[in-house]
């Protein structure tokens, strides 16, 4: 295998000696501060006592490894205390201010943003909605810092050089993760030298008798080889010499995992794959690289079919080289690879090469770099994709209702498919979006109704006391795509007439009042005992149509009765705002009547958007619900933001269709299903068309949310007679 050995320094009782691996390091990768690490390395060891990796391995030892693997790939003295600390913070909890004292904040970011990246170890297994979001979310941190990346991918790295003696199945597991989701990973960010360890380990371990088979042709042969590599040597430096190219050249056989790849591409056996051999000739110049692909290709004949020019038109990641294949000495074929010595660096440390992380890189290409960034990051995800055959949508289709935005600092946010300006300026905050009134892409101005897109850099143009306009609301005009944005703005219209509908609402009371009979009435407690902070609010709802006024007298009669020792049965419409209340908070206004909208059924992990209804309080639908999409423009001011309240949460009622073979016992097994999963069932409906056997069942089922119905649908799928399974709603 490829792995390279690092044998760490020992104390006689056989533990690590940190200030030898200290000593050694600082002097080996020309360090001239390590004050930082040793903090790092000294708290790991301190915390770490007697705690192993799953595979044995001391956590600061792991620590120490991973550290080796980014100062050879030059990373900064950040970046490796970080990645110290990463195995012993997965097997203890440090204190904080411990963790503050002896690590500086940049370190403190980046261990929690590497942290994050758990979320891509089950993203090619679990694709439900809160999993995809963390992702997101990883995928910002990871392009905000690119250190976290190459973090994760030592630690990879790692696990993969110390796994050598666990359970074979387990083992196997590992390996597959990584070959799947960390070797493309490496390889879009060009770091060829982890993409090629973590292919060849992964490969021996997922593979191991076509990997031994692959080694032992190639030793059998390495004498051979070797022989005719050094004559080849010798002929080019000959040539070069004369041509006055100062050339470093070296010969090496093929990574195992590129020949096997290279036989399942040609179905070829690995005898009859002749070209297991390259020689690399690195030069000073790209001028240099032509002129020596010009004498190679005079020395021997050159195979045009394997020529390829990466200098000219580079890789996505970034490689750049002259590729060529020859038949050389002994009529065998041989590959050369012709670069810089730069470009050499770049293939070997991919992304780490341009420091991306330093000031005065940032300072010149830091946007266009992570635009760059980005966009490997994504294509990186259309890899795995690719390899992950599972039913469900593929990780394009998840990723393609998000694009990635810029903002002027640099920093990056996610949005929606079809988001404009006006959605962007809202999602910073809202006393952006109220004040916008133009927008730069890019450098150029575009309208407000302009579609963002990956990659953009958005700059919005204010003025200072602007205010929103009402045909931002107007879903045909174009303005608005999110409903955050567009709740923040009818909650803007709704916040200006508020102390209009307080004076409306005291009207009304005095009006009603007076029609009831009732006088002295305390509003402080009528406003407590319908659920409102003060009577200011009861006057605002009164006034806006939140609530009807037979409720507020009614109310107070209840009060009226109470005191002179009656009993009073409430009606239906003076319901307890509290059993529903709970579930919600309500942005801009609170205290208010909700309840659930019966069309869409909507549940936690859905959008949701509040309707403010003609005295039935707030009506909470689905955000793509049809009946608020369908909402007129002059119903568009009752339109209000809310939040689900994720502490005081608890059984929701959902509908769901499933449609399948009528032939066998399908509802036997669904039911089966929804026992295990411990759901109840509310009510059931079947159909069966006799014209094609197809089975139609509806119901209503009783879930604690989203997550949960997700995995219901996926389990429900899983049957073997069953066609599909959705989530339903009416209108």
């Amino acid at each position: 295998m490829v792995a390279m050995k690092h044998n760490l320094p020992r104390q006689t009782d056989g533990s690590v000696d940190l200030p030898l691996w200290l000593a050694n390091s600082k002097a080996l990768y020309h360090l001239k501060d390590i004050e930082l690490i040793k903090k790092s390395a000294e708290l790991a060891q301190q915390s770490s006592k007697g705690l192993t990796t799953f595979y044995g391995q001391p956590c600061i030892e792991q620590g120490l490894v991973m550290a080796e693997i980014l100062l050879e790939l030059q990373l900064d003295q950040e970046s490796i205390a970080a990645c110290i600390m990463m195995s012993t913070l997965e097997h203890t909890n440090i204190p904080n201010d411990m963790m503050a004292k002896n690590l500086n904040p940049d370190v403190l970011k980046l261990i929690h943003s590497a942290q994050q990246m758990k979320a891509i170890n089950t993203l090619h297994k679990n694709r439900n909605e809160t999993q995809i979001d963390r992702l997101r979310k990883t995928i910002l941190a990871m392009v905000s810092d690119i250190r976290v990346v190459l973090i994760k991918l030592a630690e990879k790295t790692c696990i993969l050089r110390g796994i050598k003696n666990i359970n074979p199945i387990e083992r196997k597991r590992i390996a597959q993760d990584i070959l799947d989701i960390y070797a493309p990973l490496a390889n879009r960010l060009g770091i060829g030298q982890l993409k090629w360890e973590l292919e060849d380990i992964s490969f021996h371990y997922i593979h191991p008798e076509k990997y031994k088979t692959i080694a032992a042709y190639l030793a059998e042969k390495r004498k051979d080889r070797q022989e005719r590599i050094q004559k080849v040597i010798s002929t080019i430096h000959q040539a070069l010499s004369k041509a006055n190219i100062n050339a470093t050249i070296s010969g090496r056989a093929k990574h195992i995992y590129s020949i096997y790849l290279k036989m399942q591409k040609k179905h070829l056996d690995y005898k009859y794959i002749y070209d297991t051999s390259a020689v690399r000739i690195l030069v000073p110049t790209m001028d240099d690289c032509y002129h020596t692909l010009s004498m190679v290709h005079n020395i021997w004949k050159d195979i045009p079919e394997e020529f390829d020019d990466y200098i000219a038109n580079p890789k996505p990641n970034g490689y750049r080289s002259i590729h060529t294949a020859v038949i050389g000495p002994d009529n065998k074929n041989l590959e050369i690879q012709i670069r810089t010595h730069d470009m050499h660096n770049e293939a070997e440390h991919g992304i780490a090469a341009h420091w991306l992380y330093k000031e005065d890189y940032i300072k010149k290409t830091g946007y266009e770099a992570k635009i760059a960034f980005l966009r490997q990051l994504l294509s990186w995800q259309k890899d795995i994709s690719h390899q992950d055959q599972q039913p469900e949508k593929s990780m394009n289709e998840i990723f393609d209702d998000r694009v990635y935005i810029f903002t002027p600092a640099g920093d990056i946010i996610d949005l929606i498919n079809g988001a404009t300006p006006l959605d962007f300026a809202y999602h910073i905050h809202s006393d952006l979006g109220h004040r916008c009134r133009g927008a730069k892409i890019n450098g150029h101005i575009v309208p407000l109704t302009h579609k963002l897109t990956t990659g953009d850099k958005v700059e919005i143009i204010t003025i200072q006391n602007g205010t929103p306009s009402r045909d931002w609301l107007n879903k045909e005009a174009g303005y608005l795509k999110t409903s955050r944005a567009r709740a923040k703005v009818s909650q803007w219209f709704k916040q200006q007439d508020v102390s209009q509908y307080v004076e409306s609402g005291k009207h009304i009371v005095e009006r009603e009042f007076s029609r009831a009979g009732l006088q002295h009435v305390d509003m402080q407690k009528m406003a407590a005992r319908l659920n409102f902070k003060n009577p200011e609010s009861l006057y605002a709802s009164l006034g806006h149509g939140s609530i009807r006024p037979a409720q507020i007298v009614q109310a107070a009669s209840t009060e009226r009765h109470e005191i002179s020792g009656k009993t009073f049965v409430p009606t239906k419409n003076v319901r307890p705002s509290a059993e529903f209340k709970s579930h919600f908070e309500v942005s801009g206004i609170n205290d208010l009547l909700t309840r659930i909208a019966k069309c869409c059924k909507p549940m936690p992990g859905d959008n949701i958007i509040g309707y403010i209804t003609q005295g039935r309080g707030i009506s909470i639908h689905r955000d793509n619900c049809r009946n608020i999409s369908g909402v007129t423009e002059d119903h568009n001011n009752r339109i209000i933001a809310v939040n689900w309240d994720n502490k005081q949460l608890s059984s929701f009622y959902v509908d769901i269709q499933v449609s399948a073979d009528g032939k066998h016992q399908v509802l036997k097994e669904i039911t089966t299903v929804l026992s295990n999963a411990k759901i109840s069932i509310i009510h059931m409906n079947s159909k069966i068309y006799k014209k094609n056997e197809s089975l139609f069942i509806t119901m209503t089922i009783e879930v604690i949310n989203k997550d949960q119905l997700n995995q219901l649908i996926m389990d429900i799928k899983k049957l073997p007679h069953v066609h599909d399974v959705k989530r339903i709603h009416h209108h």
